[in-house]
């Protein structure tokens, strides 16, 4: 008679690294914090990258025109803008840049993106909302726009100016996530254990913050679309607004996904 086997040890799981589904949304709630960490750096190089692509195909091509088209001679001075004699316009149907000698200059509706340099201040505004944005005065001191000063100034500068916006936006991201992880991380644990499932508040923490990864994503992807031309701002702020959506329906679905956590055992009793 052969000896009985001993039982089989349980596996333990993989160790999670994609947040794309349900399933894999809730196993970072038992990852550690590195791991999470790593996955969270990947999605936000992604989004930065994407960001920094749609500035360098749509952005940088239209300030370097602008820059090209200023006059010798053209000068801040004493907060006013000199040397510029007519209204002078580089624009694409997504940005356009106008540098007008009079306030009242109309430099048209077309572009999504317009910013006006005029007289005595710079603003920006939308064809959707042209008084939307800001409106800064120039400084007092001198400052030379003319062409052999930006045009040098911009080719040497923008590749800067770029990597600083893509740093930007990922460090953002990170701190977005690990913020709003936090407050969503309550909700989470409540569903979770109203559901009967295995959560505690810092896996509630990690599981909310790698559901909002998918999400961000999905701005990626219109910020892509967007940079193509294929769809409209209108159709940007709608990737935008359907994000949030998005991070909730993960959590939720996460939740879902979690191990349940088994029946409580009985009181006593005659304890």
């Amino acid at each position: 008679m052969n000896a009985a086997e001993p039982p089989a040890e349980p596996s333990e799981p993989a160790a999670p690294w994609q947040p794309l589904t349900f399933r894999g949304a809730a196993r970072f709630a038992e990852a550690g914090w590195g791991r999470l960490l790593l996955v969270e750096v990947a999605a936000a190089a992604i989004v930065a990258l994407t960001v920094v692509w749609f500035l360098q195909e749509n952005y940088a091509p239209v300030i370097a025109q602008a820059a090209q088209k200023m006059p010798d001679g053209a000068k801040i001075k004493a907060g006013r803008l000199t040397g510029v004699s007519e209204t002078l316009l580089s624009e694409t149907k997504l940005i356009a840049i106008a540098v007008t000698p009079e306030d009242s200059t109309d430099i048209g509706q077309s572009a999504d993106v317009q910013v006006q340099f005029r007289s005595t201040n710079f603003r920006a505004g939308s064809a959707y909302r042209p008084d939307w944005g800001c409106q800064v005065d120039y400084d007092a001191r001198t400052i030379d726009v003319s062409r052999s000063a930006l045009e040098p100034l911009w080719g040497a500068w923008h590749p800067v100016v770029l990597a600083g916006c893509g740093v930007a936006t990922g460090v953002a991201l990170l701190v977005s996530w690990t913020a709003l992880g936090l407050i969503y991380a309550l909700p989470a644990w409540l569903g979770a254990w109203f559901s009967d499932r295995r959560l505690s508040l810092a896996g509630a923490w990690k599981l909310c913050s790698a559901s909002l990864l998918p999400a961000s994503l999905l701005v990626a992807l219109g910020v892509f679309l967007y940079g193509i031309q294929a769809i409209d701002l209108i159709g940007l702020g709608c990737f935008y607004a359907g994000h949030f959506v998005l991070g909730w329906t993960y959590v939720a679905g996460a939740v879902v996904f979690l191990e349940e956590s088994g029946p409580r055992p009985a009181e006593n009793p005659f304890a």
